[in-house]
């Protein structure tokens, strides 16, 4: 039996973007008949009956990928395959055949974004990655199109493969909904953001347009979810320049169940990102009915389709035009909820693991 694994060590007890790739990966394979022998790598206890879970705890980031290039690439010699979810290959090359999942490539279109360190390692991993491996699997299409267009390989190399959505449901208990907004101090509507707290996210943007809104009267608070990643200090000085301290809420990073509910109760889902491989966050709040509002660039089209409002993330006043037109039109609402849900079932991890496994059996 081949023997095949895949490092997700961006697998970790508050993941988030491919953390959650990786785990939603190891989950969705566990449940099949494997005809192959598969280990994975992670930073967290993961419960599995058909692949073998490799716990390794790294510090930091700089941590992982140090054991990335020099401890872990002595055991790669040990598989048929790898399969790296994040560009993590070795600059020493590796005799193993791999694959490498790229979910995008917003370090060159948004350099600015990231600090140096991680923007450069990013620079130099991903070529090495994308040139070296037997397969690529873009999370888009608009991915693979960046990817075409940056790097000299065949077309051909590059394989779309669309994650799947979580298995989210909208919920209608009443209760249940409260009891998650009183735990975090939320007693009225409010405007939903999840994801990272980083300058890609286009968070300043969002503030300035939430800012403007209140100005034309709305009432709703702006909830944002997710944890800290890079260069976000300008983000909170931003709420305290616009004097914003109570009606913005931050809650960190939140247990799934507690992020369904937030979901759920939400009025409007906006995320006003500048630039994504594939866009998840949208995709759970419609799982959960929440009608969305996104940025009209990158893949985001591609994942939310008729099923949104789309705005320039580059407006501040786009933004906040698009959130008030979900706010001020109820039917519009009902229609985009019904809309998104729909939607939202035509990502499957079954449909990625097929597809995933049909790659794994073209390379073995």
């Amino acid at each position: 039996m081949n023997k095949i694994l895949i490092n997700a060590l961006l697998v970790s007890e508050k993941s988030s973007g491919i953390g959650n790739y990786g785990y939603n990966l190891i989950n969705s394979l566990d449940r099949l008949d494997l005809k192959y022998d598969i280990s994975s790598l992670v930073q967290k206890k993961i419960e599995s009956n058909n692949i073998d879970i490799q716990i390794k705890q790294c510090s930091n980031r700089y941590h992982r990928i140090l054991y990335e290039q020099i401890p872990l690439r002595r055991n790669y010699k040990n598989y048929d395959l790898i399969h790296f979810i994040d560009y993590s290959s070795p600059i020493i090359a590796i005799n193993t055949p791999f694959i490498v999942t790229i979910h995008d490539l917003s370090f060159y279109k948004y350099p600015e974004t990231f600090n140096y360190g991680s923007r450069r390692i990013k620079q130099i991993l991903a070529p090495i990655s994308i040139k070296r491996s037997n397969k690529v699997i873009a999370d888009s299409k608009n991915t693979k199109k960046e990817i075409l267009s940056r790097f000299n390989i065949n077309e051909s190399k590059v394989k779309v493969i669309y994650p799947g959505s979580p298995s989210y449901n909208k919920i209608e208990d009443i209760r249940k909904l409260e009891a998650v907004k009183r735990k975090y101090g939320i007693n009225q509507d409010y405007i939903l953001y999840v994801g990272t707290i980083e300058p890609r996210k286009n968070l300043l943007r969002l503030l300035e347009a939430y800012h403007n809104l209140l100005k034309q009267g709305i009432k709703e608070k702006l909830v944002i979810v997710g944890k800290k990643g890079w260069l976000y200090e300008d983000i909170f000085k931003k709420v305290e320049e616009l004097g914003l301290d109570k009606q913005v809420l931050f809650l960190g990073y939140l247990p799934e169940k507690e992020k369904v509910a937030l979901y759920s109760g939400a009025k409007v889902f906006v995320y006003p990102s500048l630039y994504e491989g594939f866009g998840l966050p949208p995709l759970e709040a419609m799982s959960c009915g929440t009608p969305v509002v996104v940025s009209n660039s990158s893949s985001l089209p591609e994942v939310v389709g008729d099923s949104g409002i789309y705005v320039d993330p580059k407006r501040a006043d786009s933004i906040a035009q698009g959130i008030y037109d979900l706010l001020d039109q109820k039917k519009l609402r009902e229609k985009l909820s019904l809309l998104g849900v729909k939607r939202s079932k035509k990502f499957t991890w079954e449909k990625s693991i097929k597809n995933i496994l049909e790659v794994y059996d073209k390379i073995l």
